[in-house]
């Protein structure tokens, strides 16, 4: 067993023996916890029962990671091999976090739920029942257990999609010499950009494997903003929130933190107070709880606004009266973005990290979002004027520099011929993972 896997072995160990103060102190660690403990054996009751034939298991860390996996995956599961010819390859998924179901509904797996404990028994249970021909890391999560299990068992892993971002504890000197064993182990491992190969390399991962393929987020970004206007759901959103014709814009803002819901609301009334255009502000929050939405929607009433939750507005258009919609479902939000005239994305105004922005610049919205973050992609899209960078005390000039429709337009030509240009890593992708799989 290599250093890493050691380390995250005694990791779990110790997580387990504190879960009853867990469970008082990080109560949402405490339920990963045990329903990482419950993998195992859910993992092993469906491997017993699944019919033979090819399968590739995808782990990722959250619901971003998963959809930028999708297109590679896809075409992985279209090959004619195995027992069953001319049969779908069967397709297992892990996520780190809840929000990861978000894109099963895209990659379809025959089983999903949360990994195992990275510990060897837990793994090696878990790859003998499931019994993969190939497994792969999605952008950033690699663990050390499960790559020295599958290494065991003879099974190829692959990283795909692969970012190291500025700053991450994985650079550090500790974390490079207890992983570097879990990079090398990888079989190929895909760079979203010459700057992450770098990094990679410096981790650990070996030359002969390591390839620049770019970021297949940016294929899916595009085939989910065409295919929502192609099916008619954005003009179904538009329908509903209620035509403004341009004279209200509207700004979609979605996987929001209540920091950005204070920021944001704070700043659409400012405008307003000024003298400056009204918007139509539909907020999609990250994690829209029964709690959550109701005390959104008792702060938007406290500030003067009109608002309505969107599972009230039924076959009702909400109208550009409605000042503020809070977009209380789940998985819909690059059909949301569709339905926009400028688009704020969460995360960036305080430690929660920052969400997707791949997804609204490819429906041609400017991308508005907070300084915070550490992802390279939101700064290039920046820097291709696609997107603004607004800290909360900023953002009502920012809205009030987009009201205007000249101004909109040209930073949404931007930020759709930013995501455009970054597509092309769904070949390179699944061209890499294909000499791992069986033929």
């Amino acid at each position: 067993m290599n250093a890493g896997a050691r380390f995250t072995e005694a990791a779990t160990g110790v997580a387990l023996a504190a879960a009853p103060l867990l469970r008082r102190a990080r109560p949402d660690i405490a339920r990963a916890v045990v329903a990482r403990r419950l993998a195992t054996a859910e993992l092993a009751s469906w491997g017993r029962g699944r019919e033979p034939g090819p399968l590739v298991w995808l782990h990722g860390a959250s619901a971003g990671e998963l959809l930028g996996a999708v297109p590679a995956i896809r075409d992985l599961r279209g090959a004619r091999s195995g027992s069953s010819a001319g049969a779908r390859a069967q397709l297992v998924v892990t996520h780190g976090s809840p929000s990861g179901r978000a894109a099963l509904a895209w990659l379809d797996p025959d089983h999903a739920g949360p990994p195992p404990l990275d510990r060897a028994r837990d793994c090696d249970a878990a790859l003998a029942a499931v019994r993969p021909a190939l497994l792969v890391f999605a952008k950033l999560d690699v663990w050390p257990g499960l790559v020295a299990a599958a290494s065991r068992a003879g099974v190829p892993a692959a990283l795909i999609n692969g970012t190291v971002r500025d700053g991450s504890r994985r650079s550090g000197a500790l974390a490079r010499r207890l992983f570097r064993a879990s990079y090398a182990g990888l079989a190929a491992v895909g760079a979203a950009t010459l700057e992450d190969a770098r990094r990679l390399g410096a981790l650990g991962a070996r030359s002969e494997a390591l390839a620049v393929t770019g970021d297949a987020a940016f294929d899916l970004a595009l085939e989910r903003a065409d295919r929502a206007r192609a099916a008619g759901t954005a003009a179904s959103f538009r329908a509903a929130l209620g035509a403004t014709h341009g004279a209200v814009p509207r700004l979609v803002a979605g996987s929001t933190w209540p920091v950005d819901e204070r920021a944001l609301l704070d700043a659409v009334s400012a405008v307003r107070r000024d003298g400056g255009p009204g918007w139509q502000l539909v907020i999609a929050p990250h994690e829209p709880t029964a709690a959550h939405v109701d005390a959104l929607v008792a702060s938007c009433t406290a500030r003067g606004h009109r608002v309505i939750r969107w599972s009230e507005i039924g076959d009702a258009a909400a109208g550009p009266d409605a000042s503020v919609i809070v977009f209380d479902e789940v998985g819909r939000l690059a059909e949301l973005y569709a339905a926009g005239d400028v688009a704020y994305v969460g995360g960036g105004l305080g430690g929660t990290g920052l969400h997707n922005v791949l997804e609204p610049a490819a429906a041609g919205l400017p991308v508005v979002f907070g300084p915070r973050h550490d992802r390279a992609d939101a700064r290039a899209l920046a820097s291709a004027a696609g997107g603004l960078v607004s800290p909360a005390g900023a953002l009502a000039d920012t809205l009030a520099g987009l009201a205007r429709p000249p101004r909109r337009r040209r930073h949404a030509r931007a930020a759709r011929a930013f995501v455009a240009a970054g597509a092309g890593a769904a070949d390179r992708t699944a061209d890499l993972l294909r000499p791992l799989w069986p033929s």
